[in-house]
């Protein structure tokens, strides 16, 4: 009976310990925290385009491409330490190409420019020797193109993969973003189509570089 009884202790124990660190791994995982160093008090950031570099918008479908030379982007970082890496910065204004002084080149020698109508919304998740990886979501840009059509007009939205940060160099970067789709097309022939998939690909450098960390 002693044999029995000692058994059964040694079991409730070897479980007990199982399960503590079970737990305290779970913890762990899940009060793992981004924090955000921003040298603007006010949570604020810019950003240009790379030098060198195009931000270059692509129609799988269609295999068609927008290719813009110039690109702008500003929006809040907020100072301070969250629970997890889900909307740590928010972009609030962008641009792209501008009508008149710098449009960006479009098939069959269109040209275009674009605008962000909403807010895009910059999620981390993974963090490794300085730089974020992570994706953004909530894109909603309107485009606008003079082709030989006449004005051709459609939305860009949804989110965009393969996003990164790094803090050395401030630079935010899309490499090949996937998850967009078109809509609200208007007068672009097959240039682009409504229901067809785009994907996103540019490289900003922020003015003034803000630091995210994660343990």
């Amino acid at each position: 009976m002693r044999s029995i009884i000692k058994r059964s202790l040694f079991a409730t124990v070897v479980a007990t310990a199982a399960f503590g660190l079970a737990a305290t791994s779970a913890s762990a995982t899940a009060q793992a925290t981004w924090t955000i160093s921003n040298p603007n008090a006010n949570g604020s950031f810019s950003a240009h385009l790379k030098a060198g570099t195009t931000a270059d918008l692509l129609d799988i479908t269609t295999s068609q491409s927008v290719i813009c030379y110039d690109a702008t982007a500003s929006g809040v970082a907020p100072n301070g330490t969250q629970p997890d890496g889900t909307d740590i910065a928010q972009i609030t204004s962008a641009a792209w190409g501008d009508a008149v002084t710098s449009p960006c080149d479009g098939p069959l020698g269109s040209s275009f420019s674009a605008v962000l109508t909403g807010t895009i919304h910059l999620n981390a998740t993974s963090y490794s020797g300085g730089v974020t990886q992570g994706n953004l979501s909530g894109v909603d840009v309107t485009i606008t193109g003079d082709t030989l059509f006449g004005e051709c007009t459609a939305k860009i939205s949804g989110s965009a993969s393969n996003a990164s940060y790094t803090n050395s160099t401030g630079e935010l970067k899309i490499d090949n973003g996937t998850g967009l789709s078109i809509s609200a097309v208007n007068n672009c022939a097959d240039l682009m189509n409504n229901g067809d998939t785009a994907s996103f690909s540019a490289t900003y450098v922020l003015d003034k570089p803000i630091t995210v960390t994660s343990p």
